[in-house]
């Protein structure tokens, strides 16, 4: 698994690369958290059951608590051991199946299931598909917010430059006109900074907004 913050850098590439492009934006980062969904053998108390399978590039809690949050929501789930039993009814018509969340090297490996085989495979797939934009809205979320303390810290110290950068220098005095062009050039750069992130706040926001 890896956090948003190690994300970020891989984040504004994709922003530069994406030339505004709000659906390839998300197509590319959904590409990137996510592995195509695929159908794979797992094993249940020495029971072999054909699952499907989705790859997460998130930290397991969240992957979790966002999926114990979106059955609640849905339906009715209960947990037995490492196994999430969920069921649903709707327009008459019902569907259960159970759940299971394991670590694989750095990613988190979702299975859903409803035994020996798959009978509701289109059904399974809208759940993991619907998931997939929770998900997405979380991570983009949690990036907003990351994107948002960054501002907040580069307003303090741009303001903590501008208290301390003289008002007035006498230009021919070494030591202090140095002082001067040195902090000038921080805020220049703070600035630039800034201008970067709420580009890429604006862009976001247009973003978590735009899944359906």
């Amino acid at each position: 698994m890896i956090s948003i913050k190690k994300l970020i850098p891989i984040l504004i590439i994709i922003s530069n690369n994406a030339l505004g492009n709000i659906s390839k934006d998300n197509s590319q980062i959904s590409n990137l958290i996510f592995s195509n969904i695929k159908e794979k053998k797992i094993e249940i108390n020495e029971v072999t059951n054909l699952a499907l399978s989705l790859e997460i590039l998130l930290p397991k809690k969240i992957v979790q608590n966002e999926l114990e949050k979106f059955y609640n929501n849905l339906g009715k789930f209960k947990k037995e051991k490492k196994v999430i039993i969920f069921d649903i009814t709707s327009k008459g018509e019902s569907l259960s199946f159970f759940s299971t969340i394991e670590k694989n090297k750095k990613k988190v490996v979702l299975n859903i299931s409803e035994g020996k085989e798959l009978k509701n495979i289109i059904s399974l797939t809208n759940v993991l598909d619907s998931f997939k934009k929770i998900l997405m809205r979380r991570f983009l979320n949690d990036y907003i917010k990351k994107i948002e303390d960054s501002i907040s810290r580069i307003d303090k110290i741009q303001n903590r430059i501008i208290r301390k950068n003289p008002k007035k220098l006498e230009m021919n005095i070494g030591f202090f006109y140095n002082v001067y062009q040195k902090n000038e050039s921080k805020k220049i750069s703070l600035k630039s900074s800034l201008e970067s992130l709420y580009e890429e706040l604006d862009r976001v926001k247009i973003q978590y907004n735009s899944i359906k």
